[in-house]
C-alpha cells in the first residue's frame, strides 16, 4: 500500500487552479466529490480532514486519491461495468423476429397467440437457453412488441343483439345509475 502525497507533489502535472477549473467544468456528481477531495489533498490536508470535509469513509477516500495519483486524473470517472453478457446474441435475437411476427400456428404449436411461456419454450427448443419471463418480457419489448390483454368474447356470441341490450338497459336502468351506489345498502354482504 502507497501513500498519497500531499501538497505539491499530489498530481504534480495539475496545479489548484487546473483542478477547481475542472471541478466547476464536472457534471458527474460523484467525479465532482473526488475533484473536491484531490483540491484538498493538494492544499495539503490530510486523509482525516478530507474524509470529514466530505462525508466519506477514510478508505474510499484514500482509494480515490491513490487512483487518482496512480493512474492520472481519467480515474475521477468511474470505470465503466460490462455487466453479465447476453445468453442471445444479436443475430439470433434477428433470427428470433420473423418467426414471433407470424402465429404460432404457422409455427407449428397448438396456440392463437404468442405468450411470454410460450416464447420462453421456443427459445429453449431453438437455442437450448432458459429465461425467466421478466427477461423474455424485455426482450420481446425490444423488438417492437407489446403486451396486450385479449378480451373474451364468446365466438357465437351476435354483436347487434348486444348492442341492442346495452341501448335498452341504459335507457330502462338509466336512474339507477343516478342513485348513490356507496351507500350501505348497495355494500352490504348478505346475513345468510
Amino acid at each position: 500500500m502507497t501513500i498519497t502525497p500531499r501538497g505539491e507533489s499530489f498530481l504534480t502535472k495539475f496545479s489548484i487552479d487546473e483542478l477547481k477549473n475542472l471541478y466547476q467544468k464536472e457534471g458527474d456528481p460523484k467525479a465532482k466529490i473526488r475533484l473536491l477531495a484531490a483540491i484538498s489533498r493538494k492544499e495539503g490536508k490530510t486523509l482525516e480532514e478530507i474524509s470529514l470535509t466530505i462525508k466519506h469513509p477514510l478508505t474510499t477516500v484514500g482509494d480515490w486519491l491513490r487512483r487518482l495519483h496512480i493512474e492520472g486524473i481519467s480515474r475521477k470517472n468511474n470505470k465503466k461495468q460490462s455487466g453479465r453478457p447476453k445468453r442471445l446474441t444479436d443475430k439470433q435475437i434477428e433470427n428470433l423476429m420473423p418467426i414471433l411476427f407470424k402465429s404460432p400456428q404457422e409455427q407449428g404449436f397448438p396456440f392463437i397467440i404468442w405468450t411470454t411461456k410460450l416464447v420462453i419454450y421456443l427459445i429453449k427448443k431453438l437455442y437450448n437457453i432458459s429465461y425467466k419471463p421478466l427477461q423474455v418480457r424485455r426482450i420481446l419489448h425490444r423488438l417492437g412488441l407489446s403486451c396486450q390483454k385479449p378480451r373474451p368474447s364468446h365466438r357465437k356470441s351476435n354483436k347487434q343483439i348486444q348492442e341492442g341490450f346495452k341501448k335498452i338497459s341504459n335507457y330502462k336502468l338509466n336512474h339507477l345509475l343516478k342513485m348513490d351506489t356507496q351507500s350501505y345498502f348497495w355494500t352490504k354482504a348478505s346475513s345468510r
